[in-house]
């Protein structure tokens, strides 16, 4: 059913309170600041945004602030990444907290709420994060401009006195998510076996390692000549010794700083070269070395040939046995017992 009128008009009126009250970032083509709006200051900690970077189809994730409480909207976010074929593991993730300061750069009014589209500056490593906020409604109501606004600032606070009307050249009025620590070993080091993997550290002690095509995110701490990586998707907390320009690990893989210059001659004072500014499409994972044609062999189960070939064009049982067709590859496989049989 379509609103009554005075609805409509009342919709009409919290979008226009809204946008009179928030200026909007505006954003080139590549997700770069090139108009300054309000800056944004979180009020409630816990809001969850993605990198920038990641693919079109993952979307980010859909946070929601109702009954003065702000929950992340991970779920309905994770299940589209499956359903779209997307690791979570590749997306870079943030968690922000009260005193944080974005940018909003699109309002939407809908019949159920207001929804604000998030964006911040870039951070050490370069990389820009963006989300959704939500504000319902309360169920088959739609509440008068003031009480959106109040609603809005328990959670946003505005102000306009840094809005500025001209391009911003990098990072823009409202500062990132955190402060530079000043880490003087940051930077991207390449792996001297494998140089497709790397390890990058960035200055707010947040690191991304690339490894055999999965990218693992997290902090580490340094003490010492040892830095100890921690993250949730890591098995421990590895160790690395610092050597100069190369970070070696227990097993033996040597990290090498990009960039890193020989040293200089005894009669010279050592100057050690500045730390290469991490850039995002530094950390990008390279794409992935051609792989092996798939094999399957006697004995194997339908989900090893599945995983191999992908879902069969046309299946057939008959009897105890099923049989997959494989038009495209001109090949069929026959099971008896949940296990290949015969492959012709």
């Amino acid at each position: 059913m379509s609103l009554p009128l005075a609805a409509q008009g009342d919709l009409a009126a919290i979008q226009q309170q809204l946008q009179e009250r928030i200026t909007l970032a505006t954003l080139d083509s590549n997700g770069e600041i090139v108009t300054a709006g309000s800056v944004i200051t979180l009020q409630k900690s816990s809001l969850q945004m993605c990198g920038t970077g990641s693919p079109a189809n993952a979307g980010a994730p859909a946070n929601t602030y109702k009954n003065g409480k702000l929950s992340a909207g991970m779920f309905s976010w994770t299940l589209g990444l499956g359903l779209a074929h997307v690791d979570l593991n590749s997306i870079p993730m943030h968690t922000f907290a009260a005193g944080d300061k974005f940018w909003v750069v699109r309002i939407n009014v809908k019949k159920n709420g207001v929804e604000f589209k998030l964006w911040t500056d870039p951070d050490a490593n370069n990389l820009r994060y963006w989300g959704w906020l939500e504000v319902p409604f309360p169920k088959n109501q739609i509440p008068s401009p003031d009480e959106v606004m109040n609603t809005v600032a328990e959670v946003l606070s505005v102000d306009n006195q840094g809005v500025q009307q001209a391009a911003v050249p990098g990072p823009a009025v409202a500062p990132g998510p955190t402060q530079d620590t000043g880490s003087g070993i940051s930077g991207k080091y390449l792996d001297r076996g494998n140089k497709r993997d790397f390890l990058m550290l960035g200055q707010l002690e947040t690191f991304v390692l690339y490894q055999t095509g999965k990218a693992y995110t997290g902090t580490y701490s340094v003490a010492g000549d040892t830095i100890t990586l921690t993250g949730p998707q890591l098995r421990g907390q590895p160790k690395l010794r610092i050597a100069g320009n190369t970070l070696s690990y227990e097993d033996g893989t040597v990290y090498e700083r990009q960039g890193a210059t020989a040293p200089p001659a005894p009669s010279m004072p050592e100057i050690a070269p500045p730390p290469p500014q991490p850039r995002y499409e530094d950390i990008t994972p390279p794409p992935p070395p051609p792989a092996d044609a798939p094999t399957i062999s006697i004995g194997q189960t339908k989900a090893q040939v599945i995983a191999a070939f992908g879902e069969p064009q046309r299946k057939a049982s008959v009897g105890a046995k099923e049989i997959f067709f494989y038009t495209d590859l001109k090949m069929k496989v026959t099971f008896t017992n949940e296990k290949i049989s015969s492959i012709d």
